[in-house]
């Protein structure tokens, strides 16, 4: 099948250096089959545009209530009240938006696009040994546009690679082999119930097709996002790390948990699913990078 030319993303991060070697473009695709109760991105979980609203930066304008076709904003004395059910995300107030009280989450763009934008940053790519990462949510959710994308950046010679969760049909993935130099694979926790009581997911999935993704001689780097009371334990981390080694991967990274995209679930009208606001200390890390390191892995704090 030729690449989609067109899919939907929400950010382009460019000078990235925590998601793969060097200097980096991160393109940042919307939708993903998990729902992690921690996510940092809760806009990129839905597959659709979303609109972000800060009533904190709202001036009461009114420009948005006279250009909404569904009746979802509207004046109410010296207020503008936002009724989200009735919002389809058309994006037709953000534009008038002066106060950038609103802000969109999603769009369509093509393959040309993309890559057009990652090759601005050639000469660093070349220099830093960096390339173009395509991350999320979950790109393979949007696999032939992810397909597109790296066979594209492959032409240039410019190095790819995917961050997943892993939590797709096999032949998504089989479907961008021929194109990534690297997977920087998610390994949460390998106890199904648990797995699936905090991100929504079968965590055999995962396992399956990092089995499989091993076995196909890719270049693998698993990284656990290290979560308070989740998986923080020398024992959930040395369990991943020898399952880790027993697919003949070497390469391990883990994520201290952060609150950093907490407030966008303010602006998106959710709440935070996630009751714990420990963090993990800086002790305690190396404690597990440590735990890990036995196992026989090189692992690393950080991305």
């Amino acid at each position: 099948m030729p690449p989609v030319a067109t899919g939907t993303i929400f950010d382009i991060q460019r000078f990235s250096v925590h998601d793969g070697p060097g200097i980096r473009t991160l393109v940042f695709f919307k939708g993903c089959p998990l729902a992690c109760l921690w996510c940092s991105n809760p806009e990129s979980q839905r597959f659709g545009a979303e609109l972000l609203f800060d009533p904190g930066k709202c001036v009461a304008c009114g420009g948005c209530a006279e250009v909404c076709p569904h009746r979802a904003v509207w004046r109410d004395g010296d207020r503008v009240q936002y009724d989200r059910e009735h919002c389809a995300a058309c994006g037709r107030c953000v534009e008038v938006c002066y106060a950038e009280a609103r802000t969109m989450a999603g769009k369509q763009v093509t393959v040309a696009e993309v890559v057009a934008e990652a090759c601005k940053d050639l000469p660093f790519f070349t220099r830093s040994g960096g390339g173009v990462t395509l991350g999320g949510g979950e790109p393979l959710a949007q696999t032939e546009f992810a397909r597109g994308i790296l066979t594209e950046c492959r032409a240039r010679d410019i190095h790819t690679a995917i961050e997943t969760c892993g939590h797709v049909p096999w032949p998504a993935i089989q479907a961008v082999l021929p194109w990534t130099d690297l997977f920087l694979f998610d390994l949460k926790h390998l106890d199904t119930l648990k797995h699936r009581n905090h991100t929504g997911g079968d965590v055999s999935r995962i396992v399956s097709n990092l089995r499989q993704l091993a076995a196909s001689g890719a270049c693998v780097s698993v990284r656990v996002p290290v979560i308070p009371d989740f998986n923080d334990t020398p024992e959930d981390i040395r369990s991943i790390a020898e399952h880790v080694v027993s697919l003949g991967i070497t390469d391990l990274h883990l994520l201290p948990y952060h609150r950093l995209g907490q407030n966008k679930y303010r602006l998106l009208g959710r709440q935070y699913g996630f009751a714990s606001d420990k963090k993990v200390p800086d002790v305690v890390m190396e404690t597990l990078r440590a735990s890990a390191a036995d196992a026989g892995l090189s692992v690393r704090i950080g991305g």
